[in-house]
């Protein structure tokens, strides 16, 4: 199951890159730099990953075992995060690339977390924490952006 939990994270993260970059498709033109790409890309990337998890934790028989497949899913989707990246960019950026493994591995770990404590899906809390990984990771990537 852990082996299944990683891949369920790289198959996420391929979900996300394909719906980010959807846009051009329906017209839509976002610049790389723009606040609104940096939240259109955080909303999408976040609410693939909650959903994994939500269904990796549906499918457990032992619901403890969920925030091992959080951080899991949240390892697979930052190892192909961080691969694309090292192919887009000539040179070797470890801050960004540190970043990028944490902030995916703590917004995995936070749902692990709050579907841990939560025998029933709570709708309100779910949208909660949900909005509180895209605020992270939102603030993450513009962090990065400031910086460079």
């Amino acid at each position: 199951m852990p082996i299944q939990a990683f891949f369920e994270g790289i198959i996420a993260a391929l979900g996300a890159l394909i719906l980010e970059l959807s846009p051009p498709i329906f017209g839509l033109t976002l610049s790389e730099t723009s606040l609104i790409f940096l939240l259109f890309t955080a909303t999408i990337e976040e609410t693939i990953k909650f959903i994994f998890i939500y269904n990796h934790y549906a499918k457990l028989k032992v619901k403890e075992k969920i925030l091992s497949g959080a951080f899991l899913i949240g390892l697979g989707f930052a190892s192909i995060d961080i691969f694309l990246k090292q192919l887009s960019y000539e040179k070797n950026l470890l801050f960004p690339i540190i970043g990028v493994f944490l902030v995916h591995i703590l917004t995995a770990s936070l749902l692990g977390l709050f579907f841990r404590k939560n025998t029933t899906t709570q709708i309100s809390l779910s949208i909660f924490f949900l909005g509180l990984n895209i605020l992270v990771h939102f603030l993450y990537n513009l962090l990065i952006l400031r910086l460079n």
